[in-house]
């Protein structure tokens, strides 16, 4: 072949996968996931590009609060000005509703789901997401992706225990669960009444029957009920309450650095949550759909959310900005507890006295 006749060659290849690409859903998520697992890492990137110029925009779904993916959104536009990152954000079960709801109806208004990967597993179960590839997987530690593809970790997240340090005294920082039954913090705890997966961690470590009695003798503090750690850590730093059992460490970090008055303690067990990144089977922009997941998922994107936004990640070798979460896991709140989440989230709410609103 020429020196003229290969890029001419590659052009052609690019021109044929692409299609009709301006005229709406010619090629689906699925079928065009097919093509580029056949094709080289160069090719693959000119393929997305190329159909997402045309698509102009990508719709995002996800926990990550907006001031953070203002964060990505910039970082994500200096590689590809020319797709508009779109995002909606919600607390998990927002996210899981929209998606399910519009999905069902038949709007497809999603292109990339983010959520607890074990919320997400509802994702597989309903339909509404499809196995994806991306070219940097093998650089994730193993167990931080599924197998077959459904989802990557975007980024990972330690749940600790916040407190406001103009309310708490050093010596008063509760340690352990154990000193959150100290009758000084009655009606004084925020608690995520959606935290079933503290149970599970509890179960794993002491066994069903002290966990649960434990959570019994919780729910007599008169915990004040609040879903999303961008609120609940709202609340804390205002001072309108001491304490709040369970937060996202990394992301709460960030407000601290700001410099609210709050500090952080690590209960045992100690909890990591897994946020997978999902794409949507009728994606209604698919070449812009992978080509952000490609990105988010590659060394550049995985550094902004490691050092920018202090998140904790799963690719190996990249630096981390807050040491203080980087822990060993007693649980990880993995996909295999998405299967019996309802379950869970039925009993826990029982024993805490939840009944919604």
């Amino acid at each position: 072949m020429t020196k003229l006749g290969k890029p001419l060659a590659v052009g052609i290849l690019l021109g044929i996968l692409v299609g009709a690409t301006s005229q709406g859903a010619a090629v689906s998520l699925p079928e065009l996931t097919a093509r580029v697992q056949s094709i080289s890492r160069t090719e693959r990137e000119a393929l997305l590009i190329k159909g997402a110029k045309e698509e102009k925009e990508v719709m995002f779904y996800g926990t990550t609060p907006v001031t953070q993916v203002a964060v990505l959104r910039k970082a994500f536009n200096a590689r590809y000005p020319f797709v508009e990152l779109k995002h909606f954000y919600g607390v998990r079960q927002v996210i899981l509703n929209k998606a399910v709801s519009e999905f069902r109806s038949g709007a497809n208004l999603a292109d990339v789901l983010m959520t607890d990967v074990s919320y997400g597993s509802l994702f597989i179960k309903e339909g509404i997401s499809h196995p994806f590839t991306t070219p940097d997987a093998k650089r994730y530690v193993r167990g931080s992706y599924d197998e077959n593809g459904q989802w990557y970790t975007m980024y990972m997240l330690t749940m600790a225990l916040m407190y406001n340090k103009n309310m708490v005294k050093p010596s008063d920082v509760p340690r352990s669960y154990q000193d959150l039954l100290d009758p000084k913090w009655k009606g004084k705890m925020i608690f995520d009444p959606e935290a079933a997966y503290v149970m599970a961690a509890m179960e794993h470590a002491w066994g069903k029957e002290k966990a649960r009695d434990y959570l019994m003798r919780l729910a007599k503090q008169d915990l004040i009920f609040s879903r999303g750690s961008a609120i609940t850590t709202q609340l804390v730093a205002a001072g309108e309450q001491p304490i709040a059992v369970l937060v996202n460490g990394e992301t709460t970090a960030e407000v601290r650095d700001k410099g609210a008055p709050i500090g952080f303690s690590l209960l045992a067990p100690k909890i990591i949550k897994p946020n997978g990144l999902f794409v949507a089977k009728k994606a209604p922009h698919p070449y812009a759909a992978l080509l952000f997941t490609d990105w988010v998922l590659s060394e550049e994107g995985q550094k902004v959310l490691a050092v920018e936004l202090g998140k904790g990640v799963a690719m190996k070798g990249l630096p981390v900005k807050y040491k203080e979460f980087q822990v060993e896991p007693d649980y990880v709140v993995a996909a295999e507890f998405g299967n019996q989440l309802k379950q869970y989230m039925t009993e826990f709410q029982k024993i805490l006295g939840y009944s919604g609103g």
